[in-house]
């Protein structure tokens, strides 16, 4: 992941009985239908120990985001979420973007 592209973390921490058929849908499913998203460059994903499912999705750029978020690809790989809704004690999703550099302001008194 380069530093300079924005990213959405997605964390999903599924009910114990529901974790292991969740993982399988977010590996073979959801992944596959977040990379057919314009503008997504890249994803990784990963367990923590507790069981939480992360997703990692890198957009191209920061031109990107509104679109790719907009897109009904985007639309479609959100609504997909909802079958397990019961099966989630956690679903938290953010995203993350480089600032520009701010000018700093002297004071002239």
């Amino acid at each position: 992941m380069n530093e300079s592209q924005p990213f959405l973390l997605l964390r999903a921490r599924p009910r114990p009985e529901a974790a292991e058929r969740l993982l399988a849908w977010f590996r073979a499913s959801h992944l596959r239908d977040v990379r057919k998203i314009p503008g997504i460059a890249q994803t990784e994903w990963g367990t923590l120990a507790g069981g939480t499912i992360l997703g990692i999705y890198t957009f191209e750029s920061s031109e990107v985001v509104g679109a790719a978020l907009a897109s009904p690809q985007a639309a479609y790989a959100r609504a997909t979420w909802e079958r397990w809704a019961a099966d989630l004690e956690e679903l938290s999703i953010e995203i993350f973007a480089p600032l520009i550099p701010l000018p700093i302001y002297q004071s002239a008194s």
